[in-house]
């Protein structure tokens, strides 16, 4: 009996595919008929009656939406509309969550957007006629992920990549020679699968709908700059992506912005992300608050990280690795910066002038102190091409941004003492830590209320007020203290 078993991730992803004997291989479908289980972490999640054995089934329709849906599970990077890497349901509900909150609820791009997302990552969609449980591959920078109902596995991408294309090239192999036109269809797909035009790896790589990569597509590359038949993305691609639909005249000055971006030298970079990334080795189970401040510890008890008064210098920081800090013009109030460090540009970072906020200080040096944590532990695994703050950047990358930004500025403990030792001179204390730390006034307020001191009710009334959304805060359920 013949069978195959192809395993990523240490065996965390397995595919286990065992012929049926005895049928008649004539056509497509008996040809193909096995038992396929699928495995996550050791957890069946694909299985027949009995979970230790495959789910029987002809498994051509596998090999037909592989070769159909293989672009777009090669480049289309990231969890639909940005959302955190988790189960498939959770994906499909956060994603529609944020097309119901966001500045046009019901958005007819992103619901289009978030069900071509769907059918060509969801493995079940190949099973036509039976009902699986949801199986969604998802690329995620250099890392792979595969998830179910209650199941989820990581691997590296290219590993996972790999377990897909021996399947595929085990289902082709029963069909190779047949006469039926499935067949002879099917094998040629999938030998071609890898065979795009320019408009298809926009489209892809973009998750843009077809219309509007008609409409945007003279913004990026000419068709002789690169290799417009290899499925792969690249930085002008990745920042589309994260900054989502948008027209040709607002995405072309962004474009425009990272493509004037030259290659240069991270080898410095390189060295600190080497330490940076040995801090937090053992930390990726934790929540991603937890992975900033760890990161953001470390990289103060760094001597040229601290300046005298305890405050940060992320300017400085940044250059001091050889990584140039770019003001450009955006034209977006929502985007505040982008990172730049693929193989063809960067790294660098790119401030955007438009921004809301782009007159504020505290607002600047938080959005760089963000970009570092980006530069030093993203940019070789979740985001090995560009980063957009303010757009569709997975949630769970952000929150460890965020928390390594304000605990690099501002550690928790010294705002919360602060305002410990200044009771009743609440606004003092808070002149001071602005002054000292070159903080926003909401910055300081979070990260008060984070340090797990307990205040007086006049004080966390005081630090609700400074924040943007007083009702988020919840200061009442702090006020322990009379």
């Amino acid at each position: 009996m013949d069978e195959l078993v192809a395993r990523s991730g240490d065996g965390d992803i397995e595919f286990a595919l065992t012929w049926q004997p005895g049928r008649s291989t004539a056509i497509a479908a008996e040809a193909t008929r096995a038992r396929l289980r699928v495995s996550l972490r050791g957890r069946a999640v694909w299985h027949g009656l009995d979970e230790d054995a495959g789910f029987e089934w002809t498994w051509v329709e596998l090999l037909e939406f592989l070769a159909e849906s293989w672009l777009y599970l090669a480049i289309e990077d990231g969890a639909p509309l940005g959302v955190a890497l988790d189960t498939a349901p959770r994906m499909l509900a956060a994603a529609e969550a944020t097309i119901d909150s966001g500045p046009s609820p019901g958005s007819d791009i992103e619901h289009q957007q978030l069900e071509a997302y769907r059918t060509t990552h969801d493995l079940a969609e190949a099973v036509q006629g039976a009902v699986m449980p949801p199986l969604w591959i998802v690329k995620a920078g250099n890392s792979g992920w595969a998830a179910s109902t209650a199941s989820t596995a990581r691997a590296p991408f290219d590993e996972l990549l790999g377990v897909l294309s021996e399947v595929g090239d085990a289902i082709a192999s029963r069909l190779d020679g047949l006469a039926d036109e499935r067949s002879r269809t099917a094998v040629e797909s999938w030998l071609t699968r890898e065979a795009h035009d320019r408009l298809k790896v926009i489209e892809a790589a973009t998750g843009y709908p077809p219309e509007l990569v008609a409409e945007i597509e003279s913004a990026f590359y000419a068709e002789d700059e690169r290799d417009w038949s290899a499925p792969r993305s690249d930085e002008l691609l990745a920042a589309a992506r994260l900054v989502g639909p948008q027209p040709s005249t607002t995405l072309g000055p962004i474009l425009d912005a990272v493509r004037e971006v030259q290659l240069s030298d991270s080898s410095a970079l390189d060295r600190v992300s080497d330490e940076a990334l040995a801090v937090i080795a053992d930390l990726y189970d934790e929540r991603p608050y937890a992975q900033g401040h760890e990161l953001a510890k470390w990289l103060r008890s760094k001597p040229e990280t601290v300046r005298r008064g305890g405050g940060a210098n992320p300017d400085r920081i940044i250059e001091s690795w050889g990584v140039p800090i770019i003001d450009v013009n955006l034209g977006l109030g929502d985007i505040d910066a982008i990172g730049c460090w693929g193989p063809r540009h960067g790294p660098a970072v790119l401030v955007n002038l438009d921004a809301r906020y782009a007159s504020s200080s505290g607002r600047r040096r938080a959005t760089l102190a963000h970009e570092i944590c980006h530069l030093l532990v993203d940019r070789r695994s979740a985001l090995p091409l560009v980063e957009v703050l303010g757009g569709r950047t997975a949630e769970h990358i952000e929150q460890r941004a965020r928390a390594f930004a304000a605990e690099l500025l501002l550690p928790r403990q010294m705002a919360g003492q602060a305002f410990l030792d200044h009771e009743g001179n609440e606004e003092r204390a808070a002149r001071s830590l602005r002054s000292r730390f070159g903080v926003t006034s909401e910055l300081l307020a979070w990260q008060a209320k984070n340090s797990g001191v307990s205040f007086t009710p006049p004080t966390w009334q005081f630090l609700s007020g400074l924040v943007h959304n007083p009702s988020e805060f919840g200061w009442r359920q702090h006020s322990t203290r009379p």
